[in-house]
């Protein structure tokens, strides 16, 4: 019987992995073949090492899903995409995109194999531009953020107080903890009109991993909203976070809100698609906002903004 085997960077380990592979498969399809390192993978897919052989596997279809930010990681993934079209697969791109190292203007080792895809559909105008300069010859499609049509549970949404809510979406590290430290005058005259409204931190990541949102939205609004109450406190608890969080939860978390806010992607693209402002922020390297509101500019709310915050007074 012949296979899927889906290649994507460290699969389901944050809500941006899980919305976008928790589209792929389909009903009545087979389980997917999941490269990973955990021995488990959620409903619809079969774990199968890193370095399984596609060919002992029988692969005959490669879905390349997701985001890619690990150039190392996306170097083995084209390795072994190359090693399964060599024993006559095909290739496919779905919902993909390129951010950070793995986006860089000279090409990755192995990205040849581009060239021979059936099928690239793009998540941003971003990673269209890297393949460009990379010069994949396959001919390439936009399908803008295509996990923000997901269907909404308002499960946890119940729980928020009524009012107008901020959502806040920041992803942590010290570079970014630099770079807002030294535009906090600016930043809080953006912020200004949400002066007094609860916060709501929107976590990607699960709390206590290097990089993880919940500590950075803390630390942001305590320095640029130091009065405002936090809700949801127990999504600080990685257990909590894992149990309670899904995309169409999250989804319905963003949908609540009044404004959100921040450098994060996932959330300013649910909140496009329930008709929410968005007001992004770019601050450092980290261009992922800035790669969203731009892709999604003829649908943004209004009211919605993308800011470049000066650092001093």
């Amino acid at each position: 019987m012949s296979q899927t085997l889906v290649l994507a960077e460290r699969p389901f380990r944050d809500l941006v992995s899980r919305a976008l592979l928790g589209m792929l498969p389909q009903r009545g399809q087979p389980p997917l073949l999941l490269a990973t390192r955990g021995a488990r993978a959620p409903a619809g897919f079969l774990p199968v090492p890193l370095d399984a052989d596609p060919v002992a596997l029988q692969v005959s279809r490669v879905l390349l899903a997701g985001v890619f930010l690990d150039r190392g990681l996306l170097e083995a993934a084209l390795a072994t995409a190359a090693r399964a079209l060599a024993s006559g697969a095909r290739l496919e791109l779905r919902a993909f995109g390129l951010e950070g190292p793995a986006a860089q203007r000279a090409a990755p080792a192995g990205a040849a194999v581009l060239d021979r895809a059936g099928l690239i559909e793009l998540r941003d105008h971003r990673s269209a531009n890297v393949l460009t300069l990379w010069r994949v010859a396959a001919p390439m499609s936009l399908t803008p953020y295509p996990e923000r049509h997901v269907a909404a549970d308002r499960t946890l949404a119940a729980r928020l107080p009524d009012g107008p809510i901020l959502g806040l979406a920041m992803r942590d590290g010290a570079d970014m903890r630099a770079s807002w430290t030294a535009r906090l005058p600016a930043l809080r005259r953006l912020l200004a009109p949400a002066a007094g409204w609860p916060v709501l931190p929107l976590p990607l990541l699960p709390p206590g991993q290097p990089g993880a949102d919940y500590a950075g939205c803390l630390a942001f609004a305590a320095a640029v909203l130091p009065e405002a109450p936090i809700l949801l406190p127990e999504l600080s608890e990685p257990e909590a976070w894992r149990r309670t969080l899904t995309p169409a939860r999250f989804k319905g978390l963003v949908e609540r809100c009044a404004l959100v806010a921040g450098n994060r992607d996932l959330p300013a693209a649910y909140a496009v698609a329930a008709g929410v402002p968005v007001l992004g922020i770019a601050l450092g390297a980290d261009r992922r906002i800035v790669s969203c509101l731009a892709t999604l500019a003829n649908e943004l709310p209004a009211g919605s903004d993308l800011a470049h915050p000066l650092p001093g007074p």
